[in-house]
């Protein structure tokens, strides 16, 4: 009996000092988290700026590309994890949201309002990441070692919500881009690409270190990569990810610097996509596309961060939504995708990760 009793105190106090090591790790890693969260510039007179998924959700329906609102329900919420073909709709039409300055579309200055950030962290030690069954990269025995000794080899993805893209300005003839020719267009000019509800994002991969390895900005349907140097504490540009097409070629800034240990990005003007220093940059070449960056609101996103580990954490009901953030496409000819709004985009979790943990 006393023999039992010990054993049973002896598994106890194992189960409590498992537990208390992972709370320690699990605030490790938040800690760390909160201390390497952007701070974002909005451009100069962005009249489209962030606001949490939470909002947004209050002025808009599901519904189909015919417009038909759907609602599927499951002790009073909507199952958003069976809307894979469906549409966050805004109730109230485009056209007259845009032209009240005082709507939901224009979003919330973070300096007045506890606007978030949602930070996705994927846990490389001790549990599995959710893409991790390809992209591996190869490790040494004592590299494998150090890992499991470890608990910062992690990677962590900033996800910014915006609930209006404003597109371009284009020349067009008809229903064609045209060249402007001695600065003047000779057709009509047209703001292609807008859409409603907007997805950005930056990633942090942590190595066994209390500083990050690799950061990565999404910008449009490109990215570029960026290696940590530490003793200059700044990012240092490696190479570009362009994940559909082949005409954009833009020419990254090489260096992303912090503040304090918070990397300062630039969010463009209307289409959000985060830059790494103020500037202007063609993005496409055919029609001619422009990023405009600058210093306009500061954005300090650790100020209101939400942390959640895939995996372990219970995710918001609208995080595993499968449709799309938005109204329905309309386009002028939908094959060379010159469209005034395109289909708002897939929720986070459906999007390609940045990083992957190695086996």
């Amino acid at each position: 009996m006393i023999v039992l009793r010990k054993l049973f105190y002896l598994f106890l106090c194992l189960i409590l000092t498992v537990y208390v090591v992972k709370t320690q790790n699990l605030a490790e890693v938040e800690n760390l988290v909160r201390q390497w969260s952007p701070l974002v510039w909005m451009a100069p007179n962005e009249k489209y700026l962030p606001m949490n998924a939470e909002e947004f959700l209050r002025h808009v329906s599901v519904a189909n590309k015919n417009g038909s609102i759907i609602q599927f329900y499951l002790n009073g919420r909507i199952r958003y994890d069976l809307t894979q073909q469906f549409y966050l709709v805004t109730r109230r039409d485009l056209y007259s949201l845009r032209n009240d300055s005082h709507s939901f579309i224009y979003g919330q200055n973070p300096n007045h309002y506890p606007v978030s950030i949602y930070a996705l962290v994927s846990d490389c030690v001790h549990g599995p990441d959710l893409n991790e069954t390809e992209n591996y990269i190869s490790e040494d025995a004592n590299e494998r070692v150090s890992r499991k000794n470890s608990s910062l080899y992690f990677y962590v993805t900033y996800w910014l919500f915006f609930p209006f893209n404003e597109g371009k300005k284009v020349c067009t003839l008809g229903k064609v881009p045209f060249l402007n020719l001695f600065n003047r267009c000779l057709g009509r000019v047209k703001t292609l690409g807008n859409h409603v509800g907007d997805w950005e994002h930056m990633s942090l991969s942590f190595s066994g270190k209390n500083v990050p390895d690799k950061l990565y900005l999404s910008i449009h349907d490109f990215g570029g990569y960026f290696t940590y140097n530490e003793k200059g504490r700044y990012f240092k540009f490696d190479a570009q990810e362009n994940k559909k097409t082949a005409h954009r070629v833009p020419k990254f800034p090489q260096i992303v610097r912090t503040q304090g240990s918070h990397p300062v990005v630039f969010s463009a003007y209307g289409s959000h996509g985060l830059w790494s220093s103020p500037g202007e940059y063609v993005y496409t070449r055919v029609p001619k596309l422009t990023d405009t960056i600058g210093y306009g609101i500061p954005w300090r996103t650790w100020n209101n961060i939400k942390i959640y580990h895939l995996g372990k954490s219970k995710l918001p009901y609208w995080m595993i939504y499968r449709g799309k953030w938005g109204n329905p496409k309309n386009c002028l000819l939908d094959k060379l995708k010159l469209c005034e709004f395109f289909d708002g985009p897939e929720g986070i979790l459906r999007k390609q990760q940045d990083f992957y943990c190695t086996p």
